[in-house]
């Protein structure tokens, strides 16, 4: 089959087009022919080698863990589903991914694609969906009336993480450049931060300080988000662990924070479909690529400055 594999560490050029031998079905597994794979900072960051401590694997390695496609073959004891189905899943970091014609996956830590969505939209979820649900609502403990404060409401994980915590009863703040203001209001803003000229500490103090800040930038401005947070408040990040001086000042506040990688399982994904199927979330593909293009793919999601999420279209 074909698949996109790194055979080490390093920069766009270790991606490499190639065949590589197709997988087989163990106990509980499922192999689902790849129809699309989203894009995610993440892969990049793997690509790398910036998440060796977290994330341990050998090569040659597929990367790609958003993915949307068809069941083609049902291994042993795996009963859930049958070949025809059409299910979408986030992939363990740690196993071959989306980058290819076929990928085996785990049958718990998948579900039916929704319904009303072509595959390239469902590709676009999984990994944004499950990390927006599980650091708001679990480690967040997101409530009807929190104040939310959302960084890069933009991005991918923002555009769908507004979109959430709105359908939730949040009150939601997030920061954007102001060319990206509209398309977050239409997300269900309420309120629109431009970093290039405002200080979203002051206005989270002004505000009485945030319930909820989803930390999406990291770096500086984790410890910043720690400053914009009520006492007592949650600063989920998914970029980089806390440093020490930013851990000092959490416990100052009594504030929760922690980095955090998302946990793959079918009932979060089945909320996904649900969110879809109401109308409460719609996708936000603003570019499809060919399987050919991950190069391209990955330049730009380096570039920051993508609005939406990337998708390849794999068939």
């Amino acid at each position: 089959m074909k698949a996109v594999i790194i055979n080490g560490y390093g920069d766009n050029n270790v991606l490499e087009f190639t065949d590589v031998e197709k997988p087989r079905p163990g106990s509980g597994q499922v192999l689902v022919q790849v129809y699309a794979c989203g894009l995610n900072p993440v892969d990049y960051k793997l690509r790398e080698g910036a998440l060796q401590e977290l994330v341990s694997f050998k090569f040659p390695r597929i990367l790609g863990g958003d993915i949307s496609g068809v069941i083609a073959e049902v291994g042993p004891n795996a009963d859930d589903f049958k070949v025809g189905d059409e299910v979408f899943f986030s992939h363990p970091l740690d196993k071959d991914g989306g980058y290819a014609e076929y990928c085996v996956v785990d049958q718990k830590i998948i579900a039916k694609k929704p319904p009303s969505l072509s595959h390239v939209e469902a590709a676009s979820l999984p990994v944004v969906g499950l990390t927006a649900i599980q650091a708001l609502r679990d480690f967040g403990e997101m409530k009807p009336g929190s104040k939310v404060l959302i960084h890069a409401g933009a991005g991918g994980v923002g555009s769908f993480a507004i979109q959430y915590a709105k359908a939730k009863g949040a009150y939601v703040y997030t920061t954007a450049s102001a060319s990206k203001s509209d398309y977050v209001k239409s997300l269900g803003a309420d309120k629109v931060i431009d970093y290039t000229k405002e200080d979203f500490v002051e206005i989270s103090q002004q505000h009485g300080g945030m319930d909820i800040v989803f930390e999406l930038v990291g770096g500086a401005n984790y410890a910043k988000s720690i400053l914009a947070v009520r006492n007592s408040g949650k600063v989920p990040c998914i970029v980089n662990p806390p440093d020490r001086d930013t851990k000092s000042l959490a416990e100052e506040k009594d504030v929760k924070t922690d980095f955090m990688l998302l946990d793959g399982n079918r009932s979060d994904l089945e909320e996904i479909t649900s969110l879809v199927e109401s109308g409460a979330v719609k996708t936000t593909v603003s570019k499809t690529l060919s399987f050919s293009e991950v190069k391209k793919g990955h330049e730009m999601l380096e570039s920051g400055r993508t609005q939406g999420k990337l998708v390849l279209k794999v068939v």
